[in-house]
């Protein structure tokens, strides 16, 4: 039997479902963040502003981080990159446990 025609392990399987779970769970944070530091820059449009950053890291590495700190610069907000890239870490967090646990 070809390589290509067996049946993925249970293993494989379950790789990919991390996978997904981390991409949606990273989607997700990626808008908490946006709503989160739109309200910190005092945006008007909080929602808006957290919908861009949701895709924000698809094509780019670090896209998310990328965009808060320019953002952040741009409004005159001083916060350090260690407490953004805290934030998103702990945000990451919360969200893939509450997926798991729901």
């Amino acid at each position: 039997m070809s390589a290509l025609l067996r049946k993925p392990s249970a293993f494989e399987n379950n790789f990919v479902h991390e996978q997904e779970l981390m991409f949606k769970a990273q989607v997700r944070r990626n808008r908490l963040i946006g709503l989160w530091a739109a309200a910190t820059m005092g945006r008007d449009n909080e929602a808006a502003y957290a919908d861009e950053l949701m895709v924000a890291d698809i094509g780019t590495p670090d896209g998310v981080f990328t965009r808060l700190r320019s953002d952040f610069d741009a409004a005159g907000i001083t916060i350090l990159d260690d407490d953004i890239r805290a934030r998103m870490v702990s945000m990451l967090k919360d969200v893939a446990e509450t997926m798991r646990a729901g």
